[in-house]
């Protein structure tokens, strides 16, 4: 019998941003055909006023149904949704206590027919804490994989207090790359994380054997925040424009809305790539479907990485999917596949060698093999070695 396995994300793919979370939803499908039984739950936060929530909670109280939804959520694995409402003069502790047993009442709804056997979170904040309230009411136990920024300090004490609690708890606990395992145990976290590198899936990308654009290009895929460093990608565009005889093209792809794709826009990188004088080079995609990124990713000569900090690097990986070479900044989770075989690393902030190395690769003084460099993303985390690490992380 397949082993039954619940996982608790902590961002999913749904109707309004089918993009956020996707790498959660391609590694649950990709387990669940290869061995497991995987469900997903996730509870929709909503802060409304007093009288909405009122209304609500009367509703609810005389309601048969058991809130469960599979309508918000992507399925393939099966995903269920539920709403959780609070009143949005709350302080955020009682949120937070209220959001805990929204959870237990959807576990206890979700299990009327079938029992996991493990519960799996993604990231601590807030699924890992999810998680350890679910392990202790149910007697259940739990693993969580680490993926985001783990900056403690960012949070309250007492979420700072409950992710500490999941970490320290948690049966196993993954990291997606070796700076992320770092992250960790600099809080001083009683806990040996395990290296989990994302699924690289090499079935969604592939090396373009007929390059059809003579004009060099470039590519990024970024969202405007500090840790991405964007200002930096567009200082070393102008620095490469300064040193590169011909013309080129500057590929961005990316938004600043998270949470509802419909508002996406290129506002914030068009305003720089202005201030920077490269404009006229640049085209702006605020938001492609993974298809569309594909064949951007094959189209293009190098992929460049200005990041302050990763925690693993799904676009990189992706680029080197498509055979592409990576220059990156030297921010953490990135550095465990690129080697001087797949791209370059410089230091943070390096305009100057970012865009040396953007004219070494386009005069053909840096060279590199696309097959090797495909094929060192799919020996490390490709389908077959995603299957067997998670295999064992979960037995």
């Amino acid at each position: 019998m397949p082993k039954k396995i619940l996982i608790i994300p902590s961002w999913y793919p749904n109707s309004n941003n089918e993009l956020v979370g996707t790498f959660f939803r391609e590694q649950a499908h990709l387990l669940n055909a290869n061995g497991f039984d995987i469900k997903i739950l996730f509870g929709v936060e909503n802060e409304v006023g007093l009288f909405k929530y009122l209304s609500i909670r009367l509703t609810q109280l005389f309601s048969k149904k058991n809130g469960l939804n599979k309508t918000y959520l992507k399925q393939e694995p099966e995903a269920f949704s539920f709403p959780i409402y609070h009143y949005k003069k709350w302080p955020e502790k009682r949120q937070l206590k209220s959001s805990k047993q929204k959870y237990q009442q959807a576990y206890k709804a979700i299990t009327t027919l079938w029992q996991p056997e493990l519960i799996h979170a993604q990231c601590s904040a807030k699924g890992g804490i999810y998680a350890h309230y679910l392990s202790e009411k149910n007697n259940i136990p739990f693993v969580i994989i680490e993926h985001q920024i783990f900056l403690l300090n960012y949070y309250k004490k007492y979420v700072q207090k409950g992710i500490r609690d999941a970490v320290e708890n948690a049966s196993k606990i993954g990291a997606v790359s070796y700076h992320q395992q770092r992250c960790i145990l600099m809080n001083s976290m009683d806990c040996n994380p395990t290296i989990i590198w994302n699924l690289m899936d090499e079935s969604k990308f592939e090396i373009n054997t007929k390059q059809t654009n003579t004009k060099f290009t470039i590519l990024t895929i970024s969202y405007p925040h500090l840790i991405k460093d964007t200002e930096t990608f567009f200082r070393s565009l102008e620095a490469f424009q300064t040193i590169c005889e011909d013309n080129f093209e500057a590929i961005i792809i990316g938004n600043d809305s998270f949470n509802d794709s419909s508002k996406a826009n290129s506002s914030y990188f068009e305003t720089l790539a202005k201030k920077y004088n490269v404009h006229d080079s640049c085209t702006f995609y605020p938001q492609l479907t993974r298809a569309e990124i594909n064949t951007k990713l094959q189209s293009c000569h190098v992929f460049v990485s200005t990041s302050v900090a990763e925690t693993y690097g799904v676009a990189v990986r992706e680029a080197m999917l498509c055979g592409k070479p990576v220059i990156a900044t030297k921010s953490g989770g990135v550095e465990d596949s690129i080697t001087e075989e797949t791209g370059v690393l410089v230091n943070l902030k390096d305009t100057k060698a970012i865009a040396e190395n953007l004219l070494k690769i386009k005069n053909k003084e840096l060279v590199f093999s696309p097959e090797t460099i495909r094929n060192y993303i799919i020996e490390q985390s490709g389908r077959d070695a995603f299957i067997r690490t998670m295999t064992d992380f979960y037995n």
